[in-house]
């Protein structure tokens, strides 16, 4: 069913690679996804990708200011051993694995993020990539209609990068992060399933102003995967109807014993499902915002 709208979605459903060192030495990499949605270098993603790049990349701006400021204690002559003393342990202490470098890589060299639109409400981001070439996207992706029926029971499908790893390698003359050979296409994993609910977002305190456009989330009755954050959900015909935020876990009432467990051990029992941003949020915030996109004819 999905075969047609897999290989249309695969042209503009992209990764991005989180990449980190810390202290110990030790390089790792978290993997995301983000749908290109124009020529003009804007993409939408989840927000909670863009929020953790800047909380890395604030980790290691304050580490290296720290360590900045310890080697022009140790190279100042004029002052005593006591003062050297005093000035350092005014600096603030880190663990092994804190961050010390970072960097965000969005699908291509040496595309940068230049600005970043969120609606924190429903984990969205809209990002705008400078240095971006339009070309390098065959199909650029159409968004559903909202003011068309988005039926109960619609099968939809999800796209993204899971069960995959990249362990990057770190270069301190260059200051830069590579990706091993090998690595890069990431494959895509697609998972399907059916539009539970339509999910209303209620905020407390309300907005002030509120948005022009509602706050939703559509549900599935399949769950997102670890590198499915961001990437695309969508119809048959490749039309994107969300985009995908969490994994929620549904309490379904009963907790049978453990096997093998202890006495009165209970196992409880949860239906997972994916929440993502809905249409008529992605499309109210790009019109908000002007951003140009293409919209479905039903």
């Amino acid at each position: 069913m999905f075969a047609d709208a897999c290989e249309l979605a695969r042209s503009f459903t992209r990764p991005v690679v989180l990449s980190r060192r810390d202290r110990a030495g030790n390089c790792s990499a978290a993997i995301g996804a983000f749908v290109v949605v124009n020529r003009d270098g804007w993409v939408v993603t989840a927000y909670h990708i863009v929020e953790e790049a800047e909380r890395s990349a604030q980790a290691a701006k304050e580490f290296q200011a720290a360590e900045v400021s310890r080697t022009a204690i140790y190279a100042d002559p004029t002052i005593d051993k006591k003062e050297r003393s005093r000035r350092l342990k005014a600096l603030p202490t880190f663990s092994p694995d804190a961050t010390t470098n970072t960097s965000a890589w969005w699908s291509w060299d040496p595309v940068r993020v230049k600005d970043i639109v969120a609606v924190l409400a429903v984990d969205l981001a809209f990002v705008k990539l400078e240095s971006f070439d339009p070309d390098s996207v065959v199909t650029y992706p159409v968004f559903k209609d909202p003011t068309k029926p988005m039926q109960q029971g619609r099968s939809l499908c999800r796209l993204g990068f899971p069960f995959h790893s990249v362990q990057p390698v770190f270069h301190p003359d260059k200051n830069a992060f590579e990706l091993p050979p090998g690595s890069i296409p990431l494959p895509l994993f697609p998972n399907d399933g059916i539009l539970t609910r339509i999910v209303e977002v209620e905020m407390n305190p309300p907005l002030n102003p509120p948005p022009p456009f509602k706050l939703r989330l559509i549900e599935t009755s399949s769950p997102g995967l670890r590198g499915q954050s961001g990437g695309p959900i969508f119809d048959q015909n490749g039309t994107i109807w969300g985009i995908q935020s969490r994994t929620v876990h549904h309490p379904l009432g009963f907790s049978p014993p453990v096997p093998g467990g202890k006495s009165n051990e209970k196992e409880h029992q949860f239906m997972n499902v994916g929440w993502g941003a809905h249409a008529e949020t992605i499309v109210g915030a790009m019109r908000d915002r002007g951003i140009a996109f293409a919209l479905s004819q039903d």
